[in-house]
């Protein structure tokens, strides 16, 4: 089933929300936290309060949290800002307790990669239920709102940017503030893993003089929808077709195979999509606002 339709589940957003969340707060106690590492978001700015506060970084994290909830239920409502709560609380619980497990990562480059891995996942999941982790998660969704065309990723890249710095600056550690962009860089591109990467496709022009032919052929052996569209030859001037296809990546070997056969002097072009909505990929929907 896809990611997308699972997620609007009541009982899947449930397991998204409080799943994400461990991992959220493994993530930050386990790995980011022991190694100093600010990655960015009320996260990070506990990490660096945590060394100078006699407070764990999970409650730091909570505490940070109650201005921005208030910010996200005027925003955003009563729904979102129980889940977001939720997950807050939950991801705050989860820190401390791996916390108190100690780092099974001494090294501070291992630990930016796989703690920017694992919490960017933890992120993602939560997005997809609904809710945020709270932090800069609040301000990036804020943002998106009016800026949907805006790759969630590269806000959170922006925001927490400085956030990497005053933890260098803070810990005295050019080292740390490099090893927490690491953690960052890696974070923002998981995260669009997660929300993005599997709605990507390939979108295929096909120019031929065979139209029927090949699209009998896509359509039959290639299980891939086309539209016709009429085009004329710029240098030529003759009337031609052209199909346009949008498949997921598996499918573009069998669809340039069957193009070859057809028609071997037919005119491909192939292109990248970050996004697909509609019948076999991501539903197409405007979400509620309030």
């Amino acid at each position: 089933m896809d990611i997308y339709k699972l997620a609007q589940k009541k009982w899947a957003k449930g397991i998204l929300l409080a799943g994400g969340s461990i991992l959220f707060g493994f993530s930050l106690g386990s790995l980011l936290s022991p190694n100093k590492l600010a990655s960015g978001g009320a996260a990070g700015i506990s990490v660096i309060l945590s060394s100078f506060l006699p407070l764990s970084v999970g409650t730091l994290t909570l505490l940070l949290n109650l201005p921005l909830l208030l910010c996200a239920y005027k925003a955003f409502g009563r729904n979102f800002l129980l889940s977001t709560a939720a997950s807050v609380s939950l991801c705050a619980l989860s820190a401390d307790y791996f916390s108190q497990l100690g780092s099974p990562i001494k090294d501070p480059l291992l630990a930016a990669v796989f703690g920017g891995a694992l919490m960017g996942a933890g992120c993602g999941a939560v997005f997809l239920s609904g809710a945020t982790t709270g932090g800069t998660d609040i301000a990036a969704k804020l943002i998106i709102k009016n800026r949907p065309h805006f790759s969630t990723g590269r806000v959170f890249l922006a925001i927490d940017g400085s956030i990497c710095i005053t933890g260098g600056i803070v810990f005295r550690s050019i080292s740390t503030a490099l090893y927490a962009f690491i953690g960052l860089f890696t974070f923002s591109k998981v995260l669009d893993a997660v929300l993005y990467g599997g709605n990507k496709a390939k979108l295929v022009l096909i120019v031929t003089k065979k139209t029927e032919t090949l699209l009998e052929q896509l359509l039959g052996r290639a299980d891939v929808g086309c539209t016709v569209i009429s085009v004329r030859a710029g240098y030529s001037g003759n009337q031609a077709s052209t199909l346009m296809c949008a498949m997921k990546k598996h499918r573009l070997h069998t669809v340039r195979k069957l193009t070859m056969q057809t028609d071997s002097e037919a005119f491909m072009l192939v292109l990248d999509t970050n996004e697909v909505y509609g019948t076999g990929f991501q539903p197409l929907e405007v979400r509620d606002k309030k």
